[in-house]
């Protein structure tokens, strides 16, 4: 297994939920998470429980949904730490429930811009400055791209018209990375998670039982276990469900 000590990764949507457990496991393991978030007052939250903890992290505003933010910050996050910047996770995620008659644009065009384009200008830039598309770039360890993309990709449901497709065309996004990761021989591996219904503050609106929800600490755990696979494997798509959840498996 690869350690995680020293490693420095930046986790999107940071601030909350999944990627404060995310950034909370990391530390705990070494690494110096990057909490990047549009909300800054919680990713300075996520930094102050990591140090709290005993552990070491950085946080930094990021709009994943403009594609010069998401360069600007890999560019700082690179140039402070150099190879050892070398994971990603692409976490930040939004849910505006409404179903096909209902769903307005500004809706749509929210819940597709963060969930579908924000991984896509986030991990182009990672993978430039790993040096993915050079002849020259040699790693000892490949760099890690984690997708968190989302069981309701592969499962639909009612009133979630933006979400399912947004978090579908990820999920086939994510293959497309993983297809050119192999043939064209990118110093990075790219892995994909599709975890059910989290207890999170994005699920609120659902109105959820606690009981049929899963810890952001149980996928949190997923991620650590990715990150540290050895080098020459990595995790094509892993479905992490709740045994409570009604009506699965589909």
């Amino acid at each position: 297994m690869r350690p995680l000590a020293d490693r420095v990764v930046l986790i999107t949507g940071g601030g909350s939920g999944l990627g404060r457990a995310t950034a909370l496991r990391l530390a705990r393991g070494g690494a110096v998470p990057v909490v990047a978030d549009v909300d800054t007052d919680g990713a300075q939250e996520t930094v102050a429980q990591v140090e709290r903890a005993g552990g070491r992290a950085e946080w930094t505003r990021l709009d994943v949904t403009d594609s010069a933010d998401a360069d600007r910050v890999v560019a700082q996050v690179h140039s402070r730490h150099g190879d050892r910047f070398d994971g990603l996770v692409n976490n930040a995620g939004t849910d505006r429930g409404a179903g096909v008659v209902d769903v307005t644009d500004e809706q749509w065009n929210q819940v597709v811009a963060v969930n579908q384009s924000g991984p896509l200008f986030v991990t182009r830039a990672f993978l430039r400055a790993v040096g993915a598309g050079s002849r020259t770039a040699e790693r000892e360890f490949p760099a890690d791209v984690v997708n968190v993309i989302s069981i309701s990709a592969i499962s639909v449901g009612a009133d979630a018209a933006a979400y399912n497709s947004s978090k579908a065309a990820l999920a086939m996004l994510t293959q497309v990375m993983q297809r050119e990761a192999h043939e064209y021989r990118w110093p990075a591996r790219i892995h994909g998670l599709m975890p059910s219904a989290m207890n999170t503050p994005m699920m609120e609106q659902w109105h959820l039982s606690d009981e049929v929800m899963m810890a952001p600490d149980t996928v949190a755990s997923a991620v650590e276990f990715v990150l540290t696979l050895p080098p020459d494997t990595f995790v094509q798509n892993l479905v992490i469900n709740s045994r409570r959840e009604p009506g699965w498996p589909r």
